[in-house]
């Protein structure tokens, strides 16, 4: 039976509507390319003007790119009306701990938003359990795959634990040459750089030499530096002048996490750091930042309203203490401490390295890492903890006792950052969530130490806004300054997490570049793609270039969404329709695949 040209036609228009904005394959030995994405407005990554230009795809690699490509291929992406940039690149994540387990492997929290590669192992923190090797966990991703491509950083606080425990002490030119060789392993290993939490124990502990030192066994390598810094309130500038000193001394780049100022007193203090910074770039200095655009902190982000001085009082009160947990434990064995820990661990079932970790250890560190696991002092401590309750409102019945109390409330809010700057997040009085402490104290007809105290009662959970908008805003313009999240890879729904780990890199398109705006859409775009790529010296990512990886995001600018709020903050972002990583397609018109084709990004030698 012949069929004419008419229906010929036809058929083929059906094809096309059925598939929607992709066109159906064509039979497989003529294809010419896996992937070809025609007709979308490309970001390259560069500052310059987008072009209207087809890119194609095969195996894992951009292979041409140009202004119309006529080839076939097994999937054709009509991409008119939308916008195709490289895959964003995260600087700077928490998600390791997440990712660890097969639940979180796809990341989908970071594809949604277009992000294809993930940098793990910050602020001190290894990307991999302290008692496994960067081998371990690089081999265990391949393996079973992985959703973003992920760079591992060698945590100096992990590497210090390891060696000194939380000891606050300076290490031994013995123990200095343990955790050099346990720096230097991760970077045979396949690490890119060594991270410091010098804020957080024990990465406090250290002074600036014992860092210097561990940082020159990465130099070698052409690893890079990763810091949260150890002050990010009044002495910022000397932070970032000890992240300076440490670049310089140990001859490789620095690199600033999450750059910014906390605390209503040192708002504005951003400009005389970006001078410092600035200072030493023009010397020759590699020192670069990121930064996520939010005003409030923490990955959880819910802070109290009456400090915790004021809520213990100066009763002589017996409260329970972390040598109390100690003394609990301690009156176990070695095997039933082990045992206990095989019940709550979980990394689990136990590994050769786990068990050889924890026969090593000694015995006040084994007692402590079990408690750990076990213990949460936490749960005996605030307006939900009964005992504490009635101590408290015990002392709100004292007039002497309440007066105190409402006085340090009061200089507590007004000293640090003010009442409009206290967010009620979640609230059972549901009209109040969102509303500012003043706006409380207003609705209410309350002072500002009363509905503090009020709220902190009630349960209610309030987010300081720890950072400024022209402070963000001045930073995010640096064009040494890239994007990351500080975000996690938590199990969707569970926990109350920062709306950073889901909204980060749209978040920063829609607000600073579309409705603002602060940059252009290539400048945010830029800091998100090339820039990163970069800072981490990745010479085949972060580009719409031929021969580059196809990283790539199709983005639809017109129905771009970030439902995140801070009172429900596990919400996917939306307006990424499809995402490649190495070529492989991981959202398909904004639904997973199902693909796990990530790749851990191993350091190329400098």
């Amino acid at each position: 039976m012949r069929i004419t040209r008419h229906i010929l036609f036809g058929l083929l228009a059906v094809c096309w509507m059925v598939a929607g904005n992709s066109a159906f394959a064509p039979a497989q030995g003529a294809v010419e390319y896996d992937i070809l994405i025609k007709n979308g407005l490309v970001y390259d990554g560069s500052l310059a003007p987008p072009a209207r230009v087809d890119i194609a795809i095969k195996g894992e690699t951009i292979v041409k790119v140009a202004k119309s490509i006529d080839g076939t291929a097994a999937r054709i992406i009509n991409a008119k009306g939308l916008i195709v940039t490289p895959g964003f690149i995260d600087l700077h994540t928490h998600v390791d701990e997440g990712m660890y387990f097969p639940e979180n492997r796809a990341c989908l929290n970071y594809l949604t938003q277009g992000v294809t590669t993930v940098v793990v192992g910050q602020c001190g923190s290894s990307a991999w359990p302290i008692f496994e090797k960067a081998e371990d966990l690089i081999k265990m991703w391949t393996k079973e795959g992985l959703g973003p491509n992920a760079a591992v950083f060698v945590g100096h606080g992990t590497v210090r634990n390891i060696v000194l425990g939380m000891e606050n002490r300076e290490p031994t030119p013995e123990e200095l040459e343990k955790m050099k060789a346990l720096v230097k392993e991760a970077m045979d290993q396949g690490a890119s750089g060594l991270s410091t939490g010098l804020i957080y124990l024990p990465g406090a502990y250290a002074k600036t030499n014992e860092i210097i030192e561990l940082a020159k066994v990465v130099a070698p390598y052409g690893g890079i530096y990763h810091t949260h810094i150890r002050n990010e309130r009044n002495l910022l500038l000397t932070a970032v002048r000890e992240a300076i000193e440490i670049s310089e001394k140990a001859g490789l780049p620095a690199h600033i996490s999450h750059f910014k100022v906390m605390g209503q007193a040192n708002w504005g203090l951003v400009k005389e750091a970006c001078a410092v910074i600035e200072d030493a770039r023009a010397k020759g200095t590699k020192i670069t930042a990121d930064q996520y655009p939010y005003p409030f902190t923490n990955g959880y982000p819910y802070r109290s309203l009456i400090p915790r001085a004021t809520w213990v009082g100066r009763e002589n009160v017996d409260r329970l203490t972390p040598a109390d947990v100690t003394r609990i434990f301690d009156h176990l064995g070695d095997t039933e401490l082990l045992e206990l820990y095989k019940k709550v661990t979980p990394y689990y079932p136990l590994s050769e390295r786990q068990l050889q970790f924890l026969g090593g250890l000694p015995r006040k560190r084994l007692v402590d890492f079990t408690a750990s696991y076990l213990f949460n002092i936490d749960n005996f401590q605030g307006p939900e903890n009964m005992r504490e309750r009635m101590l408290f409102l015990k002392r709100m019945a004292d007039p002497v006792e309440v007066k105190k109390i409402r006085q340090e409330v009061r200089a507590y809010i007004e000293n640090s950052l003010g009442p409009e700057n206290y967010i009620v997040g979640i609230c059972v009085e549901k009209n109040l969530e969102g509303k500012s402490l003043k706006d409380v104290a207003a609705i209410k007809g309350k002072t500002i130490e009363d509905a503090a105290i009020e709220l902190d009662l009630m349960g209610a959970k309030c987010i300081p806004f720890q950072m400024s908008e022209p402070d963000i805003e001045s930073i995010m313009k640096k064009d040494w300054v890239g994007t990351g999240s500080d975000g996690t890879a938590p199990s969707y729904g569970i926990g109350m997490t920062h709306i950073r780990s889901y909204s980060t890199f749209l978040r920063k398109i829609k607000n600073y570049a579309l409705e603002k705006p602060v940059l252009s859409l290539s400048q945010a775009i830029r800091a998100q793609t090339t820039l990163p790529a970069q800072i981490m010296k990745w010479d085949d990512r972060g580009w719409i270039k031929e021969g580059y990886k196809a990283d790539i995001a199709v983005i639809d600018l017109r129905n771009l969404k970030t439902p995140t709020s801070i009172s429900n903050p596990h919400q996917y972002s939306r307006g990424v329709d499809y995402l490649l990583i190495n070529g492989k397609l991981v959202l398909d018109k904004g639904t997973w695949s199902g693909a796990l084709p990530g790749q851990v990004l191993k350091l190329k030698k400098s």
